[in-house]
């Protein structure tokens, strides 16, 4: 019988077996030639990319120990130069004021400073001396003024607990200093002792040198370790040196800068004294980077003078002020040594690193990628030998089960309604990734084909869905990151330490975040300045335009050279937010600088809302007559009018935005201009300032009667 001639089944069958013949012997062939090939291939290649890895990892890996050694010495150099910068920051702040107060003598009274007593040994007092033979009836008028200061003396004493003394000399033959050790300067009947701070080192070299000085370390002489004080003349008002300032610090807090400054088992950080190459701290107790704990900084050996001629060129580089990484022998070690200068001083910061640490991980990926390579290459031989093996019995195996399978094959040939019915069920049971194989040619292949896209329909909407729910739950995250962002960037701290003026405000956003904001900060020990302003627009947008606004005020007004330029600042900051402003976003803002000593109020109105001003002397509260400038951001080169009022000790200014007077009830009915001078009227004007806005918050709350919130809600106070 010819083989066209037989059933399908036959047919299939016969077909079956043909092609499973035909295609396991040329398979075969093929796969065992280009297994062997690949084998070979495989070998070389693992090879040359493990040795490649290795050597690539290994540089990386020192590459970044060596990074991380210089990083960390340059973090550790900056905080050393932070220490500096704050005890710099001090004495030009205390010589500033020296030069005010001997320039403006009619602004300051004369105060009374006490000469030392064994009574106050041990406390925080300022203490007069003369020098011997100084007239101390001719010098009381100056003393009188200097006396000023003490108060700024003690604080400055108090702030930190490494300062020593904070001292002011005049070159009239007295002083003031701030200290603890009011014993040392009597005699045993309790009589203040003569001193002439004129022949201290750190007197002579200020006033050589005319600007502000550092000493050279010294052993402090309470026994605290080593020492160091920056001092700077102040001038009369002739811009004569009429003295000398200074303060005197212990460096305990670098050396524990020092001390935690290991990176690895046996590095060494250390600071070394660039005019003399001796080591002033070293986390080490011993070697070549170490520092001796006698306190004799004289008989100390020089790392100018090191054994090795690397370390001491690298020593020499260290003190012309240069920053690098040379690879260095000492202790009997190799050593990767960093260094950097440490900014306003003669003195470099090293971190000393043993070469065996920075290659340590280095060697030991080499090793490792070594190993996996010669691993890679007998699991592979393995493989192939597993797959030889297996092509065999595979060979065996269908040969033997052919005829069975034929028969199968045929049978699903007549039976694809099978495979779609169970396809459907898969399906149907949560499976969205089956796909249903059926080549008939015919309606049933068609019908596998639309099922097939509709559960491609399916998953993409889910995955729609799914995706569509996490862009949710981002927005509403980053939303939350955006409000924590706008609430710190306003200050919070509304305790200055101080009993001349009291100040607090508060904010609440109509949205997550809002466009309100307020600021206030101190220009001076005199003068504050308070911002209150209202971005157009809510949301992201306004919070982003108020961050902008907010910084930019900042900047300009801190730039500010005298309180005639108040309105220049509104000017410069209306010109920057003009720029770029595609979203034609704009900002209402009101800004005010109160002078402390006079009570003068200078301010300048942006389009805001007129502030309330209660008078203690009338005991009545009225809105500031204001001049409502353009807003900024709106249209640039517009010239602000600057005000200005008096106002007396109890008076209170109180800021808002239009958030207060526009808070709609649930009949859209305004709180108003009226209902809020009312309220503050009423309001007892000596509580604090914190409660007195709560009233006011209250009272608005009680207008709303639980109305949705229509915008942000700003207030500030200050009280004179």
């Amino acid at each position: 019988m010819k083989i066209r001639e037989m059933g399908i089944r036959k047919q299939v069958l016969y077909l079956v077996l043909a092609c499973s013949l035909v295609t396991l012997v040329i398979a075969g062939g093929i796969s065992l030639i280009g297994i062997l090939n690949v084998r070979s291939d495989a070998v070389n290649i693992g090879k040359n990319i493990g040795n490649d890895a290795a050597e690539k990892s290994s540089a990386g890996l020192r590459e970044i120990s060596i990074k991380s050694l210089e990083g960390l010495t340059h973090e550790r150099a900056h905080r050393v130069e932070a220490f500096f910068s704050d005890f710099m920051w001090d004495v030009n702040v205390l010589s500033n004021e020296m030069t005010t107060i001997l320039q403006n003598p009619q602004n300051y009274p004369s105060r009374r400073v006490n000469e030392p007593s064994r009574a106050n040994d041990g406390k925080i007092v300022a203490q007069l001396q003369y020098k011997s033979g100084a007239n101390r009836s001719a010098l009381a008028e100056e003393v009188g003024l200097t006396a000023n200061v003490q108060d700024f003396q003690v604080r400055m004493y108090d702030s930190d607990e490494t300062v020593g003394a904070v001292y002011v000399a005049s070159v009239n033959g007295f002083n003031i200093t701030a200290d603890k050790i009011s014993a040392r300067k009597v005699d045993a009947n309790n009589n203040p002792t003569p001193n002439d701070y004129s022949t201290r080192p750190w007197y002579q070299k200020a006033v050589q040198e005319n600007k502000l000085i550092f000493t050279d370390v010294f052993v402090d002489a309470r026994g605290r370790g080593f020492a160091i004080s920056c001092a700077k003349p102040y001038y009369n008002s002739r811009g004569e040196i009429a003295g000398v300032v200074g303060e005197g610090k212990t460096l305990s807090s670098i050396n524990d800068i020092v001390s935690n400054s290991k990176m690895g088992e046996e590095s060494i950080a250390f600071v070394m004294n660039n005019k003399t190459g001796q080591i002033l701290f070293s986390s080490n107790s011993e070697g070549a980077f170490a520092t001796d704990n006698d306190m004799n900084l004289e008989n100390d050996p020089s790392l100018f003078d090191a054994e090795d001629s690397i370390l001491s060129e690298t020593a020499k580089k260290m003190s012309g002020g240069e920053t690098g990484m040379n690879l260095v022998n000492a202790n009997g070690k190799s050593y990767y040594l960093a260094y950097e200068p440490i900014a306003n001083t003669t003195w470099s910061f090293g971190i000393a690193m043993p070469e065996a640490e920075v290659t340590k991980y280095a060697t030991q990926n080499a090793q490792l990628i070594e190993t996996s390579t010669g691993e890679f290459v007998g699991s592979l031989d393995s493989s192939i030998r597993w797959i030889l093996f297996a092509m065999i019995a595979v060979f065996v195996v269908i040969m033997i089960v052919a005829p069975f399978v034929g028969r199968k094959i045929a049978d699903i040939f007549t039976s694809p309604l099978e495979i779609l019915t169970d396809g459907v069920k898969e399906i149907a049971s949560g499976n969205l990734d089956k796909q249903i194989e059926v080549h008939t040619g015919n309606e049933i292949e068609h019908l596998a084909i639309c099922f097939n896209a509709m559960t491609l329909e399916l998953k993409r909407y889910m995955e729609n869905l799914t995706q569509v729910a996490a862009e949710k739950e981002r927005a509403a995250t980053e939303l939350n990151v955006a409000t924590n962002i706008q609430q710190s960037m306003l200050p919070h701290d509304f305790d200055f330490g101080r009993k001349d003026f009291e100040l607090y405000a508060s904010m609440q956003a109509a949205k997550k975040v809002g466009g309100d904001f307020y600021d206030f900060y101190l220009l001076d020990d005199n003068h504050l300045v308070v911002t209150m302003a209202d971005v157009s627009g809510k949301g992201v947008p306004a919070a982003l335009f108020m961050a902008i606004s907010k910084t930019i005020l900042q900047n300009f007004t801190m730039t500010m050279s005298a309180p005639d330029d108040f309105a220049a600042v509104m000017t410069c900051a209306n010109n920057q937010l003009c720029q770029n402003n595609d979203a034609m976003m704009f900002v209402t803002v009101f800004m005010g600088m109160l002078d402390l000593r006079t009570g003068e109020f200078i301010y300048v109105n942006g389009g805001h809302n007129p502030p309330v001003i209660y008078h203690k002397n009338t005991d009545q509260c009225e809105y500031l007559k204001v001049k409502k400038n353009f807003v900024l951001g709106g249209m640039e080169d517009i010239n602000y009018i600057q005000e200005k009022v008096q106002l007396g000790k109890g008076d209170i200014i109180y800021l808002y935005t239009d958030g207060v007077t526009e808070a709609l009830n649930n009949d859209k009915e305004l709180y108003g201009e009226t209902r809020l001078l009312d309220c503050m009227n009423r309001i007892d004007k000596t509580i604090p300032i914190d409660e007195m806005l709560k009233i006011i918050r209250e009272d608005v709350n009680k207008h709303v009667n639980g109305a949705e919130q229509s915008d942000d809600i700003t207030m500030l106070a200050v009280r004179l």
